[in-house]
């Protein structure tokens, strides 16, 4: 009676998961899933999003369709992070990407995070991205250095975009004199702006800069000058991190706690509450998708870099930046 029963037990433990896979192809067939990208048209977050969205569909039972929807990096994706956490519906069928400051935001400035992304379900990260500051070639001050004895007019989006974090950080621990101009709608608004002579420096990711700009980085329009990166940015190893340029200990601490966010580069979650058997299909369909030969294709065709990491890097990740000492968050603030 014994063996019958562990018998019956193995029996039912090898048919629960197939019939759990089944009970998830049934949902996802027929459905659309919606990635909201919490940043505005021209930057790299769009194509991301869309690369994934076209291939990641393959590796999802019943291949269900899915759509991008662009909400705007007004306040560096804060509205988008609040909508995840407290609006959407938790059914899977919702994934979103925002700003890779936004784990950082919810240290710096709580008053505003009406989220904690310490609940999100990661999928994963398509890429390390680099935020980083550029210059224009027409702009006095051509360096950071430069930018001590010269006022720089720099672009940003809001306060919690590193469009304005980078330059606001120099400005308080390196004693430069970056001029900020805030309300630009994205990274498409400040290179416009940039073009026309309105800034002369804009942040955001290096990636979004080679992405519009190609012909203005070939013929030295523009060039980086500080990353805003643990260790310096393969492409250009000459120009130097955030945290090279201050020497007090507890603010270089403040500069690797901002330059975390390079971990968060392209990463997409969902909200919490999502049933886990549809938590665990998706990231191991995005597993599935960062190692397709089409994606991979088709990323290096739209010059989209790929540097892949799971979810459990980025749960990692999130929690060490949310237990970062009050006196460096408070410092960063």
């Amino acid at each position: 009676m014994l063996r019958a029963t562990v018998g019956a037990a193995f029996a039912l433990a090898a048919i629960l998961p197939a019939a759990a896979a089944a009970q998830d192809a049934d949902f996802y067939k027929g459905r659309t899933i919606s990635i909201l990208v919490g940043a505005g048209e021209g930057g790299s977050f769009v194509p991301y999003a869309q690369v994934l969205a076209e291939h990641m569909k393959r590796h999802i039972p019943g291949t269900p369709n899915i759509i991008v929807q662009t909400m705007g990096g007004q306040g560096g994706g804060l509205d988008t992070a609040i909508r995840m956490q407290n609006t959407v519906t938790k059914d899977g069928l919702t994934m979103a990407m925002t700003q890779q400051t936004i784990v950082l935001a919810q240290v710096i400035n709580p008053e505003f995070a009406r989220y904690d992304a310490r609940t999100w379900n990661w999928v994963g990260n398509m890429s390390t991205i680099r935020n980083m500051l550029a210059v224009w070639h027409t702009a006095k001050a051509q360096s950071v250095e430069a930018t001590k004895l010269t006022e720089a007019i720099a672009g940003a989006t809001g306060p919690s975009s590193p469009t304005f974090i980078m330059p606001s950080f120099l400005n308080r621990f390196a004693g430069t004199k970056f001029k900020i101009v805030s309300g630009y709608k994205g990274t498409a608004d400040l290179n416009l702006a940039m073009q026309r002579g309105e800034i002369e420096v804009r942040g955001g990711s290096w990636l979004s800069v080679e992405l519009a700009l190609p012909e203005e980085i070939k013929t030295k329009k523009i060039k980086p000058i500080v990353f805003a990166s643990i260790d310096r940015d393969p492409g250009n190893k000459d120009v130097p991190t955030l945290a090279e340029f201050v020497t007090d200990p507890k603010a270089k601490q403040a500069a690797e706690f901002i330059s975390a966010e390079a971990a968060f580069g392209r990463a997409f979650f969902l909200p919490p509450g999502v049933p886990a058997d549809r938590v665990a299909l998706l990231r191991k369909a995005f597993d599935d998708t960062m190692r397709d030969p089409e994606l991979i294709a088709d990323a290096k065709k739209k010059n989209l870099p790929l540097e892949p990491t799971n979810w459990e890097v980025l749960t990692r990740v999130t929690a060490k930046v949310i237990a970062t000492p009050k006196e460096v968050a408070e410092l960063a603030k």
